[in-house]
């Protein structure tokens, strides 16, 4: 059996990418989707319906979610610059503690304010809350995995 070859820092950051590409994606869609939402809430109704005033705030915590997202990239960029062993190390750490501290904790409360929120329509808000429940687990998912395995290559690139 040939000897696996360990990652490169830059193949380990591009996976990374292209995982939050995909996360980017799907709030990509679920913004569409709540704004769809308010868009068709407001021509029926009202914008001032506790339904589109919902919708709207969903679709803004979103995009907040979505630069929250982006912001672990930054942090990869500045640790894949300065191209040191150390500074990695502690980059990765700080993108662990910011994607648990900060995403995460965001996400929740995206699910929290949806769940609290008055609604006029039972309906909407139970078709809309399923979706954007399975959105935001999906990304949950995304995000979750990632550090115990960030944590393996770590260990494996220290032991070098």
């Amino acid at each position: 059996m040939a000897a696996q070859k360990k990652p490169s820092v830059r193949d380990v950051l591009w996976r990374k990418k292209r995982a939050r590409d995909q996360m980017l994606d799907t709030v990509g869609k679920l913004c569409d989707e709540s704004w769809a939402l308010f868009e068709r809430i407001a021509a029926e109704r009202s914008a001032r319906s506790k339904d589109a005033i919902t919708a709207r705030e969903i679709t803004l915590r979103l995009r907040a979610l979505a630069y929250l997202i982006e912001g672990e990239h930054y942090i990869d960029r500045i640790a894949f610059e300065l191209q040191t062993k150390d500074v990695y190390m502690a980059a990765n750490e700080v993108a662990r503690a910011y994607v648990s501290e900060m995403v995460l904790r965001y996400l929740d409360a995206i699910l929290l304010f949806g769940k609290q929120s008055e609604w006029d329509n039972e309906t909407v808000q139970e078709e809309y809350q399923t979706s954007l429940e399975k959105g935001l687990e999906e990304i949950r998912v995304a995000l979750v995995p990632a550090a115990p395995q960030q944590v393996a290559e770590s260990e494996s690139t220290e032991n070098d």
